[in-house]
């Protein structure tokens, strides 16, 4: 398994407060897809290479809890350290990660919903987006074409989903989700050539 970790580059409001990575895998299929598993073995090596030092402790010592419905979970020694918080996002052979000990976050990444030859209407990708995108995102779709449609979608659909890590909210349409669900998260787009990442974080109350 060849796989290479890169840090995300963070806004300064962030800065000491979040560590951000990619993981890139090698030796993808041409689909550009690996299995999850596959990916949430490196994903989980690279956390805990990265955050073993900031420890003390060796990077064997570290590990994630998964549980269905709730943020994933460090672990040193069997042990749910405290205080840390963490969010985990997959889109073909990329990975990223986000940690923080200063409020919530959450982290997303998303590639476009088809490509060059799709036909996003037949698809139904902009009733998803009415759907389930806030308003105003949904609303900067409008007039895009083709792959600016697609990269535009991915954008607002890693925005959301990052935003809703942080909140600890599972998706749901828009029209279900409370007024003010998002109040107190800020939010910011991060550079990646893979696709789009976007990275929600909330000050502890």
């Amino acid at each position: 398994m060849n796989w290479t970790r890169q840090p995300l580059a963070l806004p300064p409001a962030l800065q000491g407060r979040v560590q951000a990575q990619a993981v890139v895998m090698a030796g993808a299929a041409p689909s550009g897809a690996l299995p999850r598993e596959t990916m949430r073995e490196a994903v989980y090596l690279a956390i805990g290479e990265t955050l073993a030092p900031q420890l003390g402790c060796e990077p064997a010592q570290l590990a994630v809890q998964r549980r269905a419905g709730q943020a994933p979970q460090l672990l040193r020694n069997g042990q749910v350290l405290p205080g840390w918080q963490l969010s985990i996002s997959y889109a073909d052979a990329l990975a990223v990660w986000a940690c923080t000990q200063g409020g919530t976050v959450g982290i997303d990444v998303q590639g476009p919903p088809g490509d060059a030859q799709t036909d996003i209407d037949a698809a139904g990708w902009p009733a998803v987006a009415a759907l389930y995108l806030e308003p105003d995102a949904a609303a900067t779709l409008t007039g895009l074409q083709r792959m600016d449609w697609q990269r535009g979608f991915a954008r607002q659909w890693a925005r959301l989903e990052a935003q809703l890590k942080c909140a600890g909210l599972a998706l749901a349409e828009a029209d279900h989700r409370q007024k003010g669900w998002n109040a107190g998260i800020a939010l910011w787009d991060l550079d990646s050539a893979a696709g789009a990442v976007a990275l929600a974080w909330r000050a502890s109350a």
